[in-house]
């Protein structure tokens, strides 16, 4: 640890609440161990298809699904915050594919840890593009965290 444990960054891909909540506790242990900073990153898209006239979408289509993911990130993140205070913690919503995202992000931390889901009755974890992209691409380590669904 000693002086580089404060500089250390861990980056979270914070996915769906259903699938990621072993990975953000897991996250928030390993920021609190290391005494390094956490940056939780949700990714969302605007699809192509929506149009304005949907009436939850009317003006800014964009600003509704950035709205959408920072609350999916503050509800993921809200019990763990409390349970580790210590632990500073930075969010981000950014734009576009998950794994392109947290690959590029990958350059700049320590530690990226993503959600994977294990289903019972099957062997071994469920790799999706994000923890299949960055366990062959990332510029740091990777903990992929199984949540049993």
């Amino acid at each position: 640890a000693g002086l580089a444990g404060t500089h250390e960054r861990i980056l979270l891909g914070a996915g769906e609440p259903a699938t990621g909540g072993e990975a953000v506790r897991f996250a928030f242990r390993e920021a609190e161990a290391r005494r390094c900073t956490l940056d939780a990153v949700r990714t969302w898209r605007c699809p192509a298809h929506e149009t304005a006239e949907h009436p939850l979408l009317a003006g800014d289509p964009a600003h509704y699904h950035e709205e959408q993911a920072s609350a999916v990130l503050d509800a993921l993140l809200h019990d763990p915050m409390a349970d580790h205070p210590g632990v500073r913690v930075r969010r981000h919503t950014v734009e576009g594919p998950a794994r392109k995202a947290l690959l590029h992000l990958s350059a700049a931390a320590d530690l990226v840890i993503v959600g994977a889901q294990r289903r019972s009755g099957h062997l071994g974890l469920q790799l999706g593009r994000v923890g299949h992209t960055l366990l062959h691409h990332a510029a740091c380590p990777v903990a992929i965290v199984p949540q049993r669904v």
